[in-house]
């Protein structure tokens, strides 16, 4: 049998595989792959840090153009006309989105729980000792398990 199980890679996992290696399963038959939880740099996407100033940025962009509106309309009756108030207030509607923004949001990304990498263990065993060895996977915190009847 083929019995499959996912652990985050901690000290639990090292004492399961010493038990299972002490309860007659050699070590040939039990094979450790360890996940990846990023993507490798060439396949990059868009990182936390970037998120970050991208949603302030739209946030400064709809703060500039509400302002915007309000300075032009106020620039009909002010000294320097429409056009010259209505991109000044563009300008410090998205400076203030844009900072209250990041003032407000400033430890968000700092408070997310970093994830242990995963690690499947994949034990091939007689069927006899299969309850054995998923017995051991749970007494030492397996995340989630599976078994298959080994291939003819």
């Amino acid at each position: 049998m083929l019995i499959i199980g996912t652990f985050e890679h901690c000290i639990e996992l090292e004492q399961a595989l010493a038990i299972l290696e002490h309860s007659g399963i050699p070590r040939e038959h039990i094979l450790v792959v360890p996940m990846d939880t990023d993507p490798q740099p060439p396949i990059k996407l868009a990182t936390k840090l970037g998120d970050r100033y991208s949603a302030a940025i739209e946030i400064g962009m709809a703060c500039a153009t509400g302002c915007s509106a309000m300075g032009t309309c106020f620039g009909f009756i002010l000294t320097w006309g429409p056009i010259f108030w209505g991109l000044l207030a563009a300008l410090i509607g998205f400076i203030i989105g844009f900072g209250l923004y990041l003032l407000v949001n400033k430890g968000a990304h700092r408070h997310l729980p970093k994830r242990l990498p995963e690690v499947t263990v994949i034990v091939q065993c007689p069927k006899e000792q299969s309850i054995l060895v998923m017995e051991t996977m749970w007494q030492y915190r397996v995340l989630t398990i599976g078994q298959t009847p080994e291939p003819s």
